[in-house]
């Protein structure tokens, strides 16, 4: 985000995150002035009202009020000036595609849910691949709001690529792995490649993943006495307790019940 100027008030926290190639920053209720022009496209998330004062594109500034659990979008290049009293907690989200436009009062359900998750897993530090989920649903909701046509992903996930992804999991199993990584490897977007594996598999490329841990992680359970606590690392979970909260929620056994 190229900045012009910013001032922030004494004590609010801003919480900033890079995953993939996302950039990510979770502001709490706090008064700000900001004025910055960003490289690339933005998604906002308002989680409280806000009210103050606005322009984009513009030096023509108008009195805003935002309602909670609204959707705003601010594309590349687009000169920004924000500043309120009060201000709220709020999601924003650089990296994403959409349209070349600023939208702002943007209502839907399931990117209410995801901003929230989102918020979540940022909060609590879970790991990337569950904090790419919800992005890469927030990405999608914001492409159907705006576009009454997609790529119809049918027939698209041949037998060949599916291998070439397994290949690339199984390659990469204990580093952190995203889905927009498996996409880029197919020259896809998040949002298409998502759409076509869940197709051709039935299940979503996260849970793919996390099936894959899984079951390596199972047979090292069975056939060696490693620690679990180095299994969970060879496997590419976040920890011992990642690893075990996996187990319960996707076989409804513990680590320890294997051996």
């Amino acid at each position: 985000m190229k900045v012009a100027s910013q001032q922030i008030a004494p004590g609010a926290g801003v919480l900033r995150a890079q995953i993939g190639r996302w950039r990510i920053e979770l502001w709490s209720a706090a008064p700000y002035s900001v004025h910055y022009t960003p490289v690339a496209g933005g998604l906002g998330f308002a989680f409280d009202p806000q009210m103050g004062e606005h322009a984009f594109g513009t030096d023509r500034r108008q009195v805003f009020v935002a309602r909670a659990g609204g959707l705003a979008w601010v594309p590349g290049g687009c000169d920004v000036y924000s500043a309120s009293e009060r201000g709220g907690a709020y999601l924003r989200i650089e990296g994403l595609c959409g349209p070349d436009r600023p939208l702002r009062e943007l209502s839907d359900r399931r990117a209410e849910a995801a901003a929230q998750a989102l918020r979540r897993a940022l909060l609590t530090g879970a790991d990337p691949l569950q904090t790419e989920a919800p992005i890469l649903t927030l990405s999608e909701r914001l492409a159907a709001i705006h576009a009454d046509t997609r790529p119809r992903p049918h027939g698209w996930m041949t037998p060949q690529r599916l291998r070439r992804i397994d290949a690339l999991i199984e390659a990469r199993l204990e580093e952190p792995l995203l889905v927009s990584e498996l996409a880029a490897a197919l020259d896809l977007s998040p949002g298409f490649f998502t759409r076509a594996f869940r197709e051709a598999t039935g299940r979503t490329p996260r849970a793919h993943i996390l099936a894959h841990r899984l079951n390596r992680a199972t047979e090292m359970v069975r056939s060696t006495s490693r620690p679990l606590v180095e299994v969970a690392a060879a496997c590419g979970f976040a920890s011992h307790a990642h690893m075990s909260a996996q187990f319960r929620a996707r076989l409804g056994i513990a680590p320890s019940d294997l051996r």
